[in-house]
């Protein structure tokens, strides 16, 4: 329907929707691409740069006084700088009278929903470079849920929120992991914890998937970030435009947008950026030798 070389949709690539006799209602493809920035702190800006400052956890406490006594003086609250700037995207797909006069259905809104796609697709792609930067830990199968206890429980502090972002291939090794009475440790994730876009919860924390090649380098890569996603990276949000204008020149539509948007890492000791392997010949996997909760 759109044209990826040409960049434009005509009658000729709308044919599909272009009904002869009959009128068939297209069905999109499945998407199950998740919008990583709606997980993240997504903050509105007025500048294309400046310094954002994120306040670090307190560590101190109040002191017990007597009657009338002078107050005790806290610790000042310390900040850390994140410095952040705003990179511009932009595009527009044409689309011919032709094609939107024939078409059985709305063109222009499946094409809207394709520039919605791409948006998604951008704001990811930006995002998990961040996501990647985030200390190394290495896991493998056999080993991998007493590992991810120990990230969630021991290296990360109580006071992060808890969360993984996984890719396929992670997600397919934690689907198949059983306690000792063969149990599946992965659950079905509850609105009630999630937004809805989780995949499922394991050790309690809610699972969101992404591609193999968005966190990975290759299909097959087993890649995840486990912390607090919202301390861990901050969004600059600029601008979002969605925009339409007629072209007499070509007698169509041009649909495109632009957005203003930059992605720093916020708190680095927020989360860990996870690389597991399949365990080692001779173990079994698919099971673990940590208990489900």
């Amino acid at each position: 329907m759109v044209d990826a070389a040409a960049g434009h949709v005509t009658s000729t690539e709308a044919g599909v929707l272009i009904p002869e006799e009959i009128i068939y209602d297209p069905t999109a493809e499945v998407n199950s691409v998740v919008d990583l920035s709606t997980l993240v702190t997504k903050t509105p800006v007025t500048t294309p740069k400046g310094t954002y400052p994120i306040l670090k956890r307190a560590t101190d406490r109040f002191s017990s006084v007597a009657e009338l006594a002078e107050n005790p003086a806290l610790a000042e609250p310390d900040f850390t700088q994140v410095d952040w700037s705003v990179t511009t995207y932009r595009g527009s797909i044409p689309i011919s009278e032709e094609a939107i006069a024939d078409s059985a259905v709305d063109l222009t809104a499946l094409v809207g929903q394709s520039i919605s796609e791409k948006s998604v697709n951008t704001y990811n792609a930006m995002i998990a470079p961040v996501l990647q930067s985030f200390t190394a830990k290495a896991t493998t199968t056999d080993t991998l849920v007493d590992s991810l206890k120990h990230i969630l429980n021991v290296d990360l502090d109580p006071a992060y929120s808890r969360a993984l972002v996984v890719t396929q291939s992670l997600f397919n090794t934690l689907d198949t992991l059983k306690d000792k009475n063969g149990r599946y440790l992965l659950h079905d994730a509850s609105d009630s914890i999630t937004d809805g876009t989780a995949k499922g919860t394991i050790l309690g924390v809610p699972v969101y998937v992404v591609g193999d090649t968005l966190l990975g380098s290759a299909a097959g890569d087993q890649k995840a970030f486990v912390g607090d996603l919202k301390r861990g990276v901050l969004f600059a949000d600029r601008q979002q435009v969605t925009l339409s204008w007629i072209d007499d020149k070509i007698w169509g539509q041009y649909l495109g947008a632009a957005f203003r948007f930059g992605v720093e890492k916020a708190d680095s000791n927020a989360g860990y950026f996870v690389t597991n392997t399949d365990a080692a010949s001779g173990s079994t996997s698919g099971s673990t030798s940590g208990t489900g909760k």
